[in-house]
């Protein structure tokens, strides 16, 4: 079912393709986040065993031979700024994940609102009947109620 059978204003043809692109961007970033967290977990982990491995057990715990392994060991150091680039890469996607699911939600409280229709049988409440059963089916979006 495509939008122009469904008989809907410009108006509220713009603000279900805006509602279906913010979900599908609130998918993205949702379903690519575990993968993020996993590498920067590896990474760090990588670091954490490195690090003991190489510095230390080699330095028997004097604070000046620690940073100068640290330090002189380029494969060290470099993974040590790569963990902390990553992590806060990852800490940024997860707000831009919440900023995301805030917008969607948003809008879908807005839609839900402005597609308000009777309880009774009538054309209005048929095309809204039509509209949200289409987004749930084809995008997973619920305007049927407010509530998750």
């Amino acid at each position: 079912m495509q939008w122009p059978e469904l008989n809907l204003s410009d108006d509220a043809t713009k603000i279900l393709h805006k509602l279906r692109d913010r979900k599908q961007e609130w998918d993205k970033l949702k379903n690519t986040q575990p993968l993020f967290a996993i590498l920067t977990g590896g990474l760090i982990l990588y670091f954490i065993i490195s690090f003991y491995r190489k510095v230390i057990v080699v330095s028997g715990g004097n604070a000046l031979a620690i940073l100068d392994l640290l330090i002189s060991n380029k494969l060290l150091s470099g993974s040590l700024l790569v963990c902390i680039s990553l992590f806060l890469f990852t800490q940024n996607r997860v707000s831009r994940i919440e900023k995301a699911k805030t917008k969607y939600e948003n809008l879908r409280i807005e839609v839900i609102e402005k597609f308000d229709a009777s309880w009774l049988k009538d054309v209005k409440s048929e095309s809204r009947d039509q509209i949200s059963s289409f987004l749930d089916n084809e995008y997973d979006i619920n305007i049927v109620y407010k509530s998750k």
